[in-house]
């Protein structure tokens, strides 16, 4: 067989295994894996000697934050960033507000996307409106088949934001109409007493103050872990599979695993930045712009930090995800309390916060990672085995990694329109050297490669 390209010495890694390997590719998939010297004849040999083979990183919590900015404008320079870090499919939330045909709304973010990425991308609803609630099984013949419930927003962000905040109704409504979906369909829970959160945070703010840690204190864990709590017992009364993204707590992993004790179908997300920063420990960053700390759930403490990390070694937290929300400094503003929330674009670092603060500080190991990055968010997302794993048939999407690779990190490195990131300064040891989608090398040693355009929408029928 004549091959288009064939990944030359490397150590591809599987979620079971590392194994000494090379990988053809034929028409955009993977069509052999085996020893090189019968895998030799091809269009284009890259060397990935000393270096690991992954299949291309899902990151399955991404936004595009379009009410500051032109929404292409931020696809075209997000996607770009994670794509040299080794993302190439990515999860977006799309907005939901109810009075429009899915067909229509379905196909408009499609069109964006696909004019505009560099990676591939399947939807999340997110439902920002009481109003969308009615009639979410006329999304999954659309290719969408998982909703997002925000119950952590109240007062002058949400407004900002387009939110009205659902109530229990309106989560009992929607988790009654998933759970007679089947076929991989799933609730996504912004879990946080949004009414508890907007009542500590009124009286913060009258108090007149705009530090850093207010932040975690007017939203502190036993807000997200009530709301988690409440959550998992109205989808147990319904049967509804439940997706927590972006969890901060210790008592989070507690809940999950009682939750599956009792036969529940319950995963748990984490994000980097919920791995590596605390609210105990402010970075500079954060006390010569204290707006710039300010994300939904806020960052925690050490002991959450530690929880996390065991949660992702006994499989507890299943998938880690980035919460991307791409804003620059003058865009975060000075104001703790009227800020846009998330902590920039933090995609680029799921794989080197894996890598650097996983593997190489004997937390996990390197088929521990395919399984959290790729195999996982593969799996519950209705992807496998087109993607998450290198194995004849999936999509040719990998990355290359150099395990031992040494990196300073500042914002421009990681190419995003963010002209900050909480990891500036920070030495990373492991680092992504090349990335493949679809059998065309699309960034190598940080240049992206690709342009925009060539990200496909990935329907999960």
């Amino acid at each position: 067989m004549s091959l288009d390209m064939v990944v030359q010495g490397g150590m591809v890694v599987s979620p079971r295994q590392v194994f000494s390997a090379s990988v053809g590719i034929k028409d955009g998939r993977v069509v052999a894996i085996g020893n090189a010297e019968y895998l030799s004849q091809a269009d284009r040999v890259v060397n990935a000697a000393g270096c690991y083979v992954l299949p291309g990183i899902i990151d399955p919590h991404y936004h595009i934050m379009d009410w500051i900015a032109p929404g292409e404008e931020i696809i075209r320079s997000e996607t770009a960033s994670s794509l040299a870090s080794g993302v190439t499919t990515i999860g977006l939330f799309v907005n939901w507000r109810g009075g429009e045909e899915p067909e229509t709304f379905i196909q408009r973010n499609v069109t964006r996307w696909e004019a505009n990425a560099v990676t591939d991308v399947f939807f999340h609803l997110s439902i920002r409106d009481p109003a969308g609630i009615g009639g979410l099984e006329r999304f999954p013949p659309h290719g969408v088949n998982t909703f997002k419930f925000l119950l952590g927003y109240r007062g002058v962000q949400a407004r900002a934001a387009g939110i009205n905040c659902i109530d229990d109704a309106d989560l009992f409504a929607g988790f009654e109409q998933i759970a007679m979906m089947g076929g991989g369909a799933r609730a996504m829970i912004h879990a946080e007493n949004g009414d508890i959160a907007g009542f500590l945070g009124d009286r913060f703010r009258a108090t007149g103050r705009n530090d850093f840690q207010v932040w975690n204190e007017s939203r502190p864990g036993f807000v997200e872990a009530e709301a988690m709590r409440r959550s998992v017992y109205l989808a147990k009364v319904l049967g509804c599979p439940v997706y927590f993204p972006h969890t901060t707590i210790a008592e989070g992993v507690e809940i999950a695993i009682d939750a599956r004790a009792h036969g529940q179908d319950i995963v748990v997300e984490t994000c980097p930045q919920y791995l590596t920063h605390t609210s105990e420990e402010p970075i500079p960053l954060f006390r010569q712009q204290p707006t710039l700390g300010n994300v939904n759930p806020p960052l925690r403490y050490w002991r959450d930090v530690e929880a996390l990390w065991s949660g992702l070694r006994s499989r507890v937290v299943q998938t880690v995800g980035s919460d991307c929300a791409s804003t620059t400094r003058q865009e975060k503003g000075s104001d703790m309390w009227k800020t846009v929330m998330g902590l920039g674009n933090t995609s680029n670092m799921i794989l080197p916060v894996l890598l650097s603060e996983g593997v190489n500080k004997g937390r996990l190991t390197m088929p521990e990672v395919v399984e959290i990055a790729c195999h996982n968010p593969a799996r519950i997302f209705n992807l496998h085995p087109r993607k998450g794993e290198v194995t004849v048939g999936a999509d040719a999407d990998l990355v290359i990694v150099d395990l031992n690779r040494k990196v300073l990190i500042t914002p421009s490195l990681l190419q995003s329109r963010c002209d900050w990131t909480i990891y500036d300064g920070w030495e990373m040891r492991g680092w992504p050297v090349a990335t493949i989608k679809q059998g065309e090398v699309v960034a190598q040693e940080g240049r992206v490669l690709a342009k925009p355009g060539t990200g496909r929408f990935l329907p999960r029928n």
